[in-house]
This record gives structure tokens, sequence and C-alpha cells, in this order.
């Protein structure tokens, strides 16, 4: 291996280090603790070396943010390999939303919140897109005649959305609620929801 080789591979290896450290402080103490300084304290490195990668401690946070919406969608994709019927497939992709959700809460409350100050959401979170267009396939099968207009798409896309955001937030207010009542809950919405697709 030649010495830009090495250069290259030591720099991905600092990067994915950075980013191992920033996704850490995110999952045990909140993005209100991340910063660039703090990163720097838990690698090991100079504060100039971090910002060698990263602007500053917005970019690092969308960076993490990409990684999150990349994890849910192997979360939900894990879960649809077991299920066959449409139905079936849709309940087990909210019901993998929520699950990850509340598992990697303070990763998943930063990737619905650092995107509210990018300008181009889509372009910024190419697995956001990704999620999405499965949400959308999914859905597609739902629909009688397998008609799916965008209308109907996204008004039912942004009430699966609404819902599950919503019994996260309860979560995190009423600490509690046991997993089996999530479930309960998130079943009897999905149902009805399921049916309102089905409508369309």
């Amino acid at each position: 291996m030649g010495s830009r080789e090495r250069m290259e591979r030591l720099k991905a290896e600092v990067h994915k280090h950075i980013l191992d450290a920033a996704m850490s402080i995110v999952k045990n103490e909140g993005c209100g603790a991340l910063s660039i300084r703090k990163i720097a304290e838990t690698i090991e490195y100079s504060p100039p070396i971090v910002y060698s990668h990263f602007l500053n401690k917005e970019a690092v946070l969308i960076e993490l943010s990409k990684q999150g919406f990349t994890m849910l969608i192997d979360c939900i994709q894990q879960q649809l390999i077991l299920v066959t019927d449409p139905k079936e497939r849709m309940e087990a992709m909210l019901m993998a939303f929520l699950h990850f959700a509340t598992k990697e809460n303070e990763l998943y409350q930063l990737m619905y919140t650092v995107g509210t100050a990018v300008a181009d959401v889509g372009k910024a979170f190419p697995a956001l897109a990704t999620f999405i267009n499965l949400f959308r396939e999914e859905m597609q099968q739902l629909v009688k005649e397998n008609t799916l207009t965008e209308e109907t798409f996204r008004c039912n896309y942004l009430i699966c959305m609404s819902f599950v955001h919503g019994l996260v937030s309860i979560n995190r207010y009423y600490k509690d609620i046991e997993p089996a009542m999530n479930n309960m809950v998130l079943k009897k919405a999905i149902g009805g929801i399921i049916s309102t697709i089905e409508l369309s």
C-alpha cells in the first residue's frame, strides 16, 4: 500500500472515530451535550483535527442524522423480510418505526430536528427519500386497484408519521408506559389507518 493510500485510510478512520464519538455523546447525553471540543476530548485529538473533517457542530449533526435514517431503514427492512401480507407488512413497518424511535430516542429526536435548519431536506438526507419510497411501495399494495395518487399517498403518509411521532413524544413525557401498551395503541391505530388507505 502506497503512502497516499495509507493517508486516505487514516483519514477515513479518524472520520469514523469522530462520528462514533459524536453518536455516543448524542445517545448517552443528548444533542445539547455535543460540541467539537467534547468530541475531540473523547477521541483524544485536538479540536483542529475535528474541524479538518467537519466545518462545525451542525455538520456533525447532519451526518449523524444521515446515519440515523440509514439505521431506521435497516430496522424496517429486517422486519419486512418476515411477512408477506400487505396489511401485516404495513403494521410491521410502523411497529419497527416505533421500536427504533423508542430505542434510539435521542438519535431519533435529532433526525427530525436538525432537518428544520436545512434548506433542502431531500438533498441533505438521501436515505429519507429512500424511506419515503419504501413507505410508498408498501402503501401501494393496500390501495384498491393498485392506484395510488400522490395526494392520497402524501395524506396517508403524514397521518402515519404524525401518529408515530405523537406516540413517541407521549413516551418521552410518560416514561412509565409499557412496551405492550405502545404495541396495543399502535395496532389499534394502524387498523384504522389501513382501513382509510384501502378506501382511498
